[in-house]
């Protein structure tokens, strides 16, 4: 979760997690990170010592702590690993498998920008897809600075504009602009459905409401062929099945449905364009480098990440003095 984020952002993703879901790529990668990605972390994993502390920024319902956990478990030995992030996380509560968060300690509503730990307690730091989202990116980096100290190291996979995830962002925001501007489905159904819950309503009236309705549908279902990859479409087109579905034996419940479905889908929205915002080009990329370097970290390292091939997930960049 990035931090210094409105406060409709901030809710949108405390939503999520709330939801449930591990990590912000659940629709892509089932269960926890593996392939390439878990590799990477493990691979960060690996130099750490025995109740070495890992401090994850914008941890979500934490993917990486767990990853961190399960290493060290492997090893046998426990590292002290801690979970932070700007939302109103609760993992053990929200997320599925409770139990596995046991001897994780996880910070919530905590800005990257104002970390609660020593300068040079932290072995490592992480961040996946969380580092960038800071509005206030030089001020969070001379965090991590002063939290690992001369000794320890931060690793990040950064959002990049050559990645499969922004590649496909621009589909995601048709989509969008569809749903909500063009069409207003939404609205559409909720009017459909109120005409069945309220008065009777003349026959004309009613005729006319289903013609929009079924008219804004059939643009949605042919814009789904040109926009493979905007999943908030297909999330959409359930939602509005189900509401439909539910209209024919309680449109009061239906209306409560969509209600619901409506603010699952804009807050997805809002944070898809909070997306936008975060990823890096590579001279963005670059820059963050030489930052590193500069300040001291002169074994820092940036590298593209491919989960598989032609499957770019990002950049990495490791800081390490």
């Amino acid at each position: 979760m990035p931090t210094g984020p409105a406060a409709l952002e901030s809710d949108a993703w405390s939503r999520l997690w709330r939801a449930g879901v591990l990590h912000s790529c659940s629709t892509a990668i089932e269960g926890n990170y593996d392939g390439e990605i878990a590799a990477f972390w493990n691979a960060r994993f690996n130099g750490l010592q025995a109740r070495q502390r890992v401090v994850d920024i914008g941890t979500g319902n934490g993917a990486l702590p767990l990853l961190a956990k399960r290493h060290a478990a492997q090893r046998g030995i426990d590292f002290d690993i801690h979970g932070v992030d700007a939302a109103d996380i609760d993992p053990p509560r929200w997320a599925s498998g409770a139990t596995s968060f046991d001897g994780i300690t996880f910070h919530a509503r905590t800005r990257m920008e104002d970390l609660p730990f020593e300068a040079g307690s932290v072995a490592l730091v992480t961040s996946q897809y969380a580092f960038e989202y800071s509005r206030t990116r030089e001020p969070a980096l001379q965090e991590i600075f002063r939290i690992i100290g001369h000794a320890g190291t931060a690793a990040f996979l950064l959002h990049s504009s050559d990645s499969l995830i922004s590649m496909t962002l621009h589909q995601q925001h048709e989509a969008c602009a569809l749903l909500f501007d063009e069409t207003r489905i939404l609205d559409l159904a909720h009017q459909w459905v109120s005409s069945l819950a309220g008065p009777p309503a003349s026959s004309q009236g009613t005729a006319q409401i289903q013609q929009t309705f079924q008219s804004a549908s059939t643009r949605l279902v042919a814009a789904a062929s040109a926009l493979p990859e905007a999943a908030i479409l297909r999330k959409a087109f359930h939602y509005l099945h189900a509401t439909l579905e539910q209209a024919q034996g309680s449109p009061w419940h239906a209306l409560q449905y969509l209600a619901n479905a409506r603010d699952d889908l804009e807050n997805e929205r809002t944070r898809l364009q909070h997306l936008a915002g975060a990823i890096m080009d590579l001279r963005e990329l670059e820059g963050l480098h030489q930052q590193c370097i500069e300040a001291g970290y002169a074994s820092s390292i940036l590298r593209p990440l491919d989960q598989a091939a032609g499957s770019r997930m990002g950049w990495t960049l490791v800081v390490s003095p």
